[in-house]
Parts: C-alpha cells; structure tokens; sequence
C-alpha cells in the first residue's frame, strides 16, 4: 500500500475539522430559530404527540402565507437587459461595439433562462429563504464520448493544422464534450456552509462549501471526479461521517424523500443491499482563489489546491436572505416569528372543536319514573314520550356548559398576530377585503407596495446575479456560433450569437431586470392600466414623439413592449404633422381610472359597503357630522 503523504492527509483533516466547526455554528442557528420544526409546521405536521388525532384541527396559517407570497415575488421569469457599465475607452466606435455586444449577450441570456427552467429553481430558492436561506448554483455542463479521431492532428476551419505556442501540432483528445449546457440547480439549505467566522456581508466571508452525496458508481459518471480522485476511495464505506443533524434531517424524510428511496436501492453486484454514499465536500476557498474536494471520512482530500472551474468568478452561487442579523451570515427565517401563534390558534381551535364533540343532550328527570318509561328517553327514536303517573313529574334538558367567550376573542387576537408578523400591520395592509372604500383601497396599495417591495428587491437582486453568472458562464465556455429564438418586448425574433461576441471589452457590463414581469397581473388590471396610460398620452400627442420618456412612461405603467412604443411614436408624428386629428374629450373617461388601476380594483373588491361610507359618492350616504 502506498505510503500517504503527510501534508495531503494534513490537508484532509484540516478542512475535515473547518467542516465540522461550521456545522456546528448552523445547527445552533437551525435550532435558535426552530428551522426543522417550521419546516414541519410547513407540511401540516402541527399535532403535538400527547394529542388524539381526533381532538386536533389543523388550520396551517404558515402554508396559505407563503403561497400569497410565492406568486407577489415571482411569478414568471423576467425579461434580462445587459448594457455598457462602464467604458475604459472613449472612443464611440468602441462604445458602440460594446453596446451591441451587450444586446448579443442579453438575447443569449433570455434563450438560457428557459433552457435551465430558471424560474422552477428561483422559486423553490425563494421557499428556502422563508424557512432559512435560498442558495442557486449556476454552471456549465457536459458529457464525455469517446473521440473517434484521437490521436490526429487538429485542424481550423481552412484546413491548416492547429499549433501551439511552440509551433507543435495540437492532437484530438482522447474524449470530447457533448450537449453542453448552462445550468441552474437549487442547492438545499442542509447542504450549504459559511466558515464558522462568516459575517452577514460577503466581505467577511472566507470560504463557501456545498455537500453532494453521491454513490461511487454516480461518481464514476461524473466527469468532474477523475479516475485518479475515485481511486482515493478504493476500500474506503460511505457514509462514515454520520452526525446527528444530517440524521434527523434523513429521518424527517424516510417513506418519501432520498434516504426512503436509498432504502430500497440494491446494486446489481450485490442484489439485497443498498449502495454506499459518499458525502463530497466542494470547498471554494475565497482568499486563495482555489477549490478543493474532500469526503467526509476520507483520508487525503480528492482534490488539493484546484483551479476554480472556467467562468466562475469566486463561487458559483446566488444566495438569497430576507432578513440579516448582526454577526451571523445566517439570517431570521421570515416564517420563524409565526410559528408559536400558529400553534396556539390551533390549540384554541382545537378546543372548539373538542367542546363541540364532547357534550351531547342530557336531560333532568323530576318526579317519579318507572325505569322503562325512562329508557325511551334515553334510547327511543325521536319524538318517543315517557308516560308518568305522578301529576307533576317533567324531564327538561340540560344546558350544556358555555365555552368562555374569551376562546373566541383568543382566536381573533392570534389571527391579527400571525398577519402581522407576516408582513402586514394594519387593516388597509393585510388584504383587499379589509377595505371599505376607495380610500382605504388605496392605502392598502400602497401598504403592499412597501410590504412587498422590499422583499421583491431582493429577489430581483438574486435573480439578477443568477443572471451575471450566467453570462460569466457563457463567456468562459462559449465555443461555436449559434442562433438563438427570443421572446420578449420586441416579440419574437431571432439572434445571431457569435464566439466573437463574447470577446472581453475593455469595459464593464451591467445586469438589469424588468421588475413588472415578476409581478402577478389580473386582466381587468392589465387592462386598466393599459387605458389609462393611453389616456394620458393621448391627450398630449406630442408626448408620443419623446423616446426616452414614452420608454420611461411605459415602464411606470409596467408595459415593456418595445414595438408598441415605436408604434404609439410613429401615431404621434402623424398627429403632430396634422395627418389625423387627436380625440377631443373633457373629463375623465367613463371606466378609464385617473390614478393607480389596483387602488379602482381594491375599491371594487372591497364591495358595494364602500358606497354607503360618508362622502364616497352616494348621494343617499348620511353626511359625517363634526
């Protein structure tokens, strides 16, 4: 047996213990804020064990507040703009280079973001940050086939033979990639670490690490995990390094998840018995630029000191975190704050439900009875009468014992904190149907704008260095011409995506969203807003003319087709050169809102109670009296 060296096994149980150390800090953050449990809480595990099934209800708050906001954040990939940052140069030929390099890029990268089904993970990233942190990774893939013409001379497209540096010819390799793609993978949260002295800001950071479990068969399929790494694991079990986080969290999921289905895996070497799993840790080391790879249990690391794959600038991941704390990279899970009202309001609930189950009719027998007259009281069907000699004798119900009325005000009062501690404060703040005017409508628009806005930014900050690692990507790995179908504000159209394009420019791009495609869009709403931009310009036709500001006039209203913008433009130019006359119109439309859209269709869900509030415009409504 070869002899191992003593710095690699060195290496090995240096970063064996920096892992260990850094579990340890996240278990303390998972158990602080109960991280497992609200997962549980999540998936309607909510009955504390020492309670009958059938005196427990259920009423999962935390389940219909993440799907109220799932859909706020993000409920279809936006639209990705790339344009010139910065320029090193001054010259305006090269500026405009630049910017159309950045169009290529930017059509380049809508086409990836279907192709990698971005808004599938970006969601599921999203549902993690409720309950933690959400973590996307982005990365180029490929597989390898055996190379038909290994061994000879490669050549260029003019037929020349291809040389190197030293004027050698350059051979084909042994294997070549196939079905290259780009792609974005949701990582689990259990499967993410920070060093044990991260601070909440990237500035602080000095390492990143990611677990893949993978059985040694799916490693051997891997082409990332070479034959000379797989052969450090010859003699070596899986799974050594079992803790009791990761346990649990198997545990959490036998009978439907990975480890229930690891039961039931057998090898057709070893029918019966379930594969090995090997627990790789990929480690980005942010201060010295490297990556290394180790197994847990392992005894020199698979790789020491590695270059950091083509195309990724210090790590590969996207993290999203809602709310920061003072010292920690971990942050406050938005949904931890709710889970102690959410299991009281089931337990007042409950209570109701026990109260209703546990009293039936009894009934106060006064006077003498011969038993069997009694006995059609207790089991005659209905109406049946009991017959007393005695003048006088009567049987009266009992009333049951009331249940205390504050149980009912308790429900109230926890639904009021749930709905605060998610997001909402006041009335106007939690929901259209709390509004009784037009005015409270609009102070409810206005709520949910600043509610939402602030996590809405921060998903469109996740998702917009998604979209800068992408390109980094594509940049890095972008080997042959293709053309690209794209749908977005101009339509449809095709583009032509060259190697050159991806050239590096003597300058900086920056990455931009479209925040009103995240946005959820009702059709009355749409409609709405669409009439009243129109209102407004048609009024002044010679706003039509101004680019820049149609541009920006159109975004405030959340339109972002481009080929209208031009077409309202040239309609513009003909009204302003007399060609046809604008409509003439005094007042507002009829149906045509003067303000916010969603402020009307608040109102008008809020139902017809708004038109009998003083001054809402029933002529019927009683004055406000001083």
């Amino acid at each position: 047996m070869a002899r191992i060296k003593k710095s690699s096994a060195e290496f090995q149980r240096l970063w064996s213990d920096r892992i260990l150390r850094a579990k340890a800090v996240r278990k303390k953050w998972k158990e602080l804020f109960k991280v497992d449990a609200l997962k549980e809480y999540f998936d309607g595990k909510q009955k504390p064990p020492e309670v009958k099934d059938e005196e427990w209800i259920t009423i999962n708050k935390i389940y219909s507040h993440l799907k109220a906001q799932l859909p706020a954040l993000y409920q279809a990939d936006p639209y990705f703009f790339v344009t010139v940052k910065k320029s090193y140069t001054p010259n305006p030929m090269d500026i405009a280079l630049f910017e159309y390099r950045a169009k290529i890029r930017q059509a380049m990268l809508n086409y990836i973001k279907v192709a990698a089904e971005l808004k599938e993970k970006v969601r599921l990233c999203i549902q993690d940050a409720h309950f933690s942190y959400g973590v996307a990774e982005v990365y180029h893939a490929s597989e390898l086939v055996d190379n038909p013409d290994f061994g000879e001379n490669m050549t260029g497209e003019d037929g020349l033979p291809l040389l190197t540096e030293e004027g050698l010819p350059i051979a084909e390799p042994k294997q070549i990639p196939i079905n290259e793609r780009y792609c974005v993978s949701r990582i689990h949260p259990d499967d993410f670490l920070w060093d044990e002295d991260s601070g909440p800001l990237p500035e602080n950071w000095r390492w990143l690490a990611k677990c893949k479990r993978m059985t040694r068969d799916q490693a051997e399929d891997d082409p990332l995990y070479t034959k000379a790494m797989l052969r450090k694991l010859e003699g070596k079990s899986g799974g050594q390094a079992m803790d009791d986080e990761r346990k649990a969290r198997e545990d959490r999921k036998k009978g439907g998840d990975i480890a229930g289905r690891l039961e039931s895996m057998t090898t057709p070497e070893s029918p019966g018995k379930k594969p090995e799993v090997f627990y790789f840790w990929h480690i980005y080391d942010l201060e010295e630029k490297k990556l290394h790879i180790i197994v847990e249990g392992g005894e020199v690391p698979l790789l020491e000191n590695g270059d950091l794959p083509r195309g990724v600038i210090d790590h590969p991941f996207a993290i999203l975190r809602f709310t920061l704390r003072d010292d920690s990279p971990y942050p406050i899970p938005p949904l931890a704050p709710m889970m102690p009202p959410q299991q009281e309001y089931n337990l007042a609930r409950s209570r109701i439900l026990m109260h209703r189950k546990r009293f039936n009719r009894k009934y106060y027998a006064s006077g003498q009875w011969e038993p069997e007259e009694l006995s059609k009281i207790e089991t005659g069907d209905d109406g049946a009468i009991a017959k007393s000699a005695t003048p006088g004798s009567t049987i009266a119900p009992i009333q049951d014992a009331p249940l205390d009325q504050m149980g009912y005000a308790e429900i109230n009062l926890l639904n009021n904190d749930m709905i605060e501690l998610g997001g909402g404060a006041s009335q106007e703040a939690r929901g259209i149907a709390g509004a009784e005017s037009a005015t409270q409508a609009g102070i409810l628009d206005k709520r949910l704008e600043l509610k939402e806005g602030d996590s809405m930014s921060m998903v469109v900050d996740f998702a917009k260095v998604i979209a800068r690692k992408i390109d980094a990507q594509v940049e890095a790995n972008f080997t042959r011409d293709e053309a690209v179908k794209i749908t977005g504000p101009e339509g449809e159209n095709w583009h032509l995506v060259r190697v050159e394009d991806y050239e590096e420019i003597q300058g900086e791009y920056q990455y931009e969203v479209n925040v009103g495609a995240t946005i959820p869009r009702l059709p009355e709403m749409e409609r709405a807003q669409w009439l009243a931009f129109m209102q407004v310009v048609m009024q002044f036709p010679a706003l039509l003319t101004a680019p820049h500001f149609m541009k920006k006039m159109a975004n405030m209203f959340h339109l972002e087709d481009d080929a209208m913008i031009e077409e309202l433009r040239q309609l513009g130019l003909k009204v302003m050169q007399g060609m046809m006359q604008p409509p003439k119109q005094t007042g507002s439309q009829p149906g045509v809102p003067t303000h916010n859209p969603a402020t009307v269709v608040g109102g008008q869900a809020g139902g017809p109670q708004s038109l009998m509030m003083p001054g809402a415009g029933n002529i019927n409504a009683p004055a406000a009296t001083a």
